[in-house]
């Protein structure tokens, strides 16, 4: 119960600190291109291409309430900061498809209600390039976890937008997608493409599943030795005849820091996109 309160709330908590750091990322990119770059009224400003982590640019549904900072890379560790533009994808405003994954139950559940939109809602992802808005076309489909189509550019003259995220609730079965096209195609820039991967790389980033990360395993294992050590040592200390009212909070205050680090390293072997 404790780990599932982890999961709904303490990765929440955990995704949170990283947005307020990705937001102060991203204003001080906004500042930099502002202060260098004369903007034009015909012309976009050219890109800043995001380094592996770092904040690709802010996007917001309104219709469901969603106003995240995404990141760039789809690994474990970038979505644990908030949705994450995949590797081979173009830039938001640019030409080809715009590829993002996020959570959608755990860190936050960015795109939890992804589920809820319909033919015509307005997805805005405003970058230190520019403000695009994308319409989306049709309702959300579901495809398998190891369909990596749905991410790849099919037409290059064509400025879309393709949101994905876990299905159903909870699983890593398969993927729910949302596609969408850029309402103005004139900002649109061919693409400048962040880190392009190979085939298989982009199969792995989309149906890691579960115990995908092997190195959590002897953290986890440890530190399940040093929680059991710490009540067994309770239980010897309190057969010595001491008060529970003073060995049970003593023991809660040095077991509960560790079992949320626990939880941190369990988390990792769960699906990447739970």
């Amino acid at each position: 119960l404790a780990f599932v309160a982890y999961q709904l709330w303490g990765t929440g908590y955990a995704e949170s600190r990283a947005q307020n750091k990705l937001a102060d990322q991203f204003r001080s990119q906004s500042t930099t291109t502002i202060a260098n770059v004369a903007p034009s009224p015909t012309t976009s400003v050219k890109p800043i291409v995001p380094q592996l982590g770092d904040t690709v640019g802010q996007i917001e549904i309104p219709t469901i309430g969603l106003s995240k900072l995404v990141v760039a890379g789809v690994g474990y560790s970038q979505l644990q900061k908030g949705p994450g533009l995949f590797s081979g994808s173009p830039l938001p405003g640019q030409l080809g498809n715009v590829a993002i994954a996020g959570h959608r139950t755990t860190y936050g559940a960015p795109f939890g209600r992804l589920n809820e939109l319909k033919n015509s809602d307005a997805i805005t992802i405003t970058t230190s390039s520019g403000v695009y808005k994308y319409i989306t076309k049709g309702s959300p489909r579901i495809v398998e976890a190891t369909d990596v189509a749905v991410v790849k550019t099919v037409d290059k003259s064509l400025a879309s937008l393709t949101l994905v995220t876990c299905h159903p609730k909870w699983t890593s079965k398969q993927r729910l997608i949302v596609f969408a096209t850029l309402e103005k195609i004139t900002p649109a820039l061919p693409a400048t493409i962040f880190t392009p991967p190979t085939d298989a790389q982009e199969v792995e980033q989309l149906s890691q599943g579960w115990f995908h990360d092997t190195s959590a395993w002897p953290p986890v294992l440890a530190l399940a030795l040093l929680m059991a050590g710490i009540w067994i040592g309770a239980a010897l200390i309190l057969r010595q005849g001491r008060s529970r009212w003073v060995v049970y909070p003593v023991t809660l205050i040095v077991f509960s820091p560790i079992l949320f680090i626990f939880f941190g390293y369990l988390t990792r072997l769960l699906p990447t996109n739970l």
